[in-house]
């Protein structure tokens, strides 16, 4: 047998970076993403809370339009009932729907076809017939002695409607 005697020639290192990881991608491509997903969660944020803020104003309209109806109550002649209740209910409208009907006369208010188009028309036909009745009492008092003891009652019933569709959906934002 023939033995071989080793050779001490010395080979070259093999190049072995094509086994290692590389970069997928540049430094700045990442501080992108970073930056791009904290103004996502700034944004998203922020439109939560002005939908939160837009819920507390309702919300606390509805309060005051409660207040301001069961204050109302107090009110004997008729002039002065209709027109806490027709007040009561316009400032709830005016913060809740984003709606100008508190700066308005009734018949520009019923003139306005768009008037609170967020609530059902059935809604929309209630609200507008009970602000009729309150404008008949307002602008022509009677002498004789009139049965009030359900416009209060009415108003109340109606907010508590308008506020159940505005509290459902998100209608109007401020």
């Amino acid at each position: 047998m023939e033995e071989t005697t080793p050779s001490l020639e010395l080979r070259d290192i093999p190049d072995v970076s094509h086994m290692l990881p590389h970069e997928w991608w540049p430094w700045w491509a990442w501080v992108c993403i970073v930056t791009g997903v904290f103004l996502l969660w700034r944004v998203i944020s922020w439109l939560q809370a002005k939908s939160s803020q837009h819920d507390s104003l309702r919300d606390r309209a509805f309060e005051d339009a409660r207040q301001a109806l069961q204050e109302a109550k107090s009110h004997t002649t008729a002039v002065a009932l209709s027109t806490a209740l027709s007040l009561a209910l316009r400032r709830y409208l005016t913060i809740a729907f984003a709606d100008p009907s508190l700066f308005e006369t009734h018949e520009e208010f019923l003139a306005r076809h768009d008037a609170v188009a967020a609530l059902p028309e059935n809604m929309r036909h209630a609200l507008s017939e009970h602000f009729s009745t309150l404008c008949r009492y307002k602008y022509t008092p009677s002498e004789e002695h009139v049965d009030l003891s359900l416009l209060a009652p009415q108003a109340s019933a109606l907010l508590h409607q308008i506020h159940a569709v505005a509290s459902r959906t998100d209608l109007a934002a401020p």
